[in-house]
């Protein structure tokens, strides 16, 4: 179970680490929008899984499990997204950074109560920290938030993109401990095909809401387009596949409550990997935050790994008696 546990946690961290680079990507592809690179990102995402799905000869998935898996892809990946960027447009990357921000906060409470793991007073001190530090992390670009920023509709996105995805957190969890013949690397594939087949709902949406933001033309030049096809390889096949097949195994093993928690090493990683691209050290309030964060972070593992052993604990005693 100690073994479990501890490799639980080593795959949260694996999917941190390869997931902050969604942070630092973009910012080393300036030229291009940022629907042009979630089109690029979920392109290579959903051909990488489908040449990945056929090569392994995967069998005995369900109708449901596909259902499942489209409805995941969308509101993890293709769906989630749209809305970020919609919340983006309306509000700025400020407000919505900040929103998203709380998923650690979010996945945890949500998980918590459906599951019922632990009493919200034995997993709250750890969770008020991290929120603490996200707020410390982003204060510096939150004090110029202009009143105008503060839109009704960008805000809805803000909130339904964060519900996307801390529903979607949780309900990928459960599925996963109720499928355990499922592999977290053949998943991660099947929810990329499912993002694949998503992808025309993408650019549609997408030339609705913002035509100018997806130029074809530009994309597809080889010659003009490399970087942003590299780019779209280390999204697609790091960030998104090996990053989700790493974050399903973590799920399996791990509580929901704890999981969620360690979600905030993304941003951690991510802000690790801006600072090493702008050639500068954090900001007080963002070495503050990280702190914060990281000790936010060790106090819900070890709180959560001694609950555990008190509950097997007495378990034990129960069986003996």
């Amino acid at each position: 179970m100690e073994k479990m546990f501890i490799a639980g946690i080593a795959y949260a961290f694996a999917a941190d680490l390869v997931w902050g680079l969604a942070f630092v990507i973009p910012k080393l592809l300036g030229s291009y929008s940022a629907l042009e690179i979630a089109l690029g990102r979920y392109f290579i995402y959903g051909i990488t899984s489908l040449l990945l799905l056929v090569g392994s000869k995967r069998s005995g998935l369900s109708w449901a499990m596909w259902r499942k898996a489209v409805l995941f892809a969308f509101c993890g990946n293709v769906g989630y997204y749209i809305l970020l960027v919609l919340a983006i447009q309306l509000t700025g990357a400020t407000i919505a950074t900040v929103v998203i921000g709380i998923l650690p906060i979010t996945i945890s409470l949500y998980g918590n109560l459906l599951n019922r793991e632990f009493a919200l007073m034995q997993v709250g001190p750890s969770l008020i920290v991290i929120l603490l530090g996200i707020i410390s992390v982003n204060y510096s670009s939150m004090a110029g938030i202009t009143e105008a920023a503060w839109n009704v509709y960008g805000l809805l996105s803000c909130v339904s993109a964060l519900a996307l995805w801390t529903w979607f957190g949780v309900a990928n969890a459960r599925f996963l401990k109720e499928n355990p013949q499922l592999s977290s690397v053949d998943w991660s594939s099947v929810t990329g095909v499912a993002a694949l087949c998503l992808l025309p709902f993408f650019v549609i949406v997408s030339g609705i809401f913002s035509p100018e933001s997806v130029d074809f033309a530009k994309i597809i030049h080889w010659d003009s387009s490399r970087e942003f096809w590299f780019g779209s390889i280390i999204l697609g096949v790091i960030v998104s596949w090996m990053g989700t097949a790493f974050w399903n195994r973590a799920s399996h093993l791990l509580p929901v409550s704890l999981a969620g928690q360690l979600i905030v090493g993304e941003t951690v990683c991510g802000l690790g990997y801006v600072f090493w691209v702008e050639f500068r050290p954090p900001y007080f309030y963002e070495c503050l935050g990280i702190i914060m964060i990281i000790g936010g972070v060790l106090v819900g593992i070890r709180t959560i790994n001694r609950l555990k052993g008190v509950a097997a604990d007495g378990a034990i005693q129960s069986q003996s008696s």
